[in-house]
């Protein structure tokens, strides 16, 4: 599991829509300075921080604000924790494509999510859909017939690294870590660590880091 191209936007907006409500502006002391001619970086006021945790502990009706801070990032993960992504519906995300690219290239065991995983019965079995998959792919490309493709998509394994390209915020990362930050599955806890790691995110939600 790879997480790459974060960017992170709207801590500015973010921060005055929260004190939209209560018109408490000029209390806000979060500020946005020149750190490069042309370049600019917004610096959390400790303020600015206090309500946003505040707002953030009453519930998601409280912190809309956090929904304007928008997040974009590719992650690789295997199919079977993307079954699970899946139930966060305020995210949006478009797929690598196994319709489109299965036969592009032979799989490896490289394709496949292994965390932790020494059980050599199991990794035999791998290799061997891996193997099928893969001649199926050699027939296709002697004579391409899509009954091939669907069938190489009947093998394909629930541990098939995928990327997608996804948009969301931090609204939906939150409610994400208060329920996932000690899952059972390794992946989920991954994922939570590099939530953690997101700039301002444990000032704007007050979170407590797992253990």
């Amino acid at each position: 599991m790879k997480t790459t191209n974060t960017d992170v936007y709207g801590f500015e907006h973010a921060i005055r829509g929260m004190r939209n409500p209560k018109e408490s502006w000029g209390k806000s002391d979060s500020i946005t300075y020149e750190f490069q001619p042309g370049l600019f970086k917004f610096s959390i006021g400790n303020a600015d921080a206090e309500l946003s945790k505040k707002l953030a502990k009453a519930g998601t009706e409280h912190c809309k604000h956090l929904r304007l801070i928008q997040v974009w990032f590719d992650l690789e993960a295997p199919r079977y924790f993307w079954q699970e992504f899946d139930t966060y519906r305020n995210v949006e995300k478009i797929s690598c494509s196994t319709m489109n690219k299965l036969f592009e290239r032979e799989l490896t065991i490289e394709d496949f999510e292994l965390k932790d995983i020494e059980d050599s019965k199991l990794l035999d079995v791998l290799q061997i859909t891996i193997d099928e998959i893969n001649d199926l792919r050699y027939i296709y490309k002697k004579s391409p017939d899509d009954d091939y493709l669907r069938r190489a998509k009947i093998l394909l394994l629930e541990s098939f690294i995928q990327k997608r390209t996804i948009n969301t915020n931090y609204q939906q990362l939150l409610n994400i870590y208060r329920q996932r930050k000690n899952h059972r599955l390794l992946q989920w806890q991954e994922f939570c660590e590099w939530i953690e790691e997101l700039p301002y995110f444990k000032e704007l939600t007050g979170i407590e880091y797992k253990k």
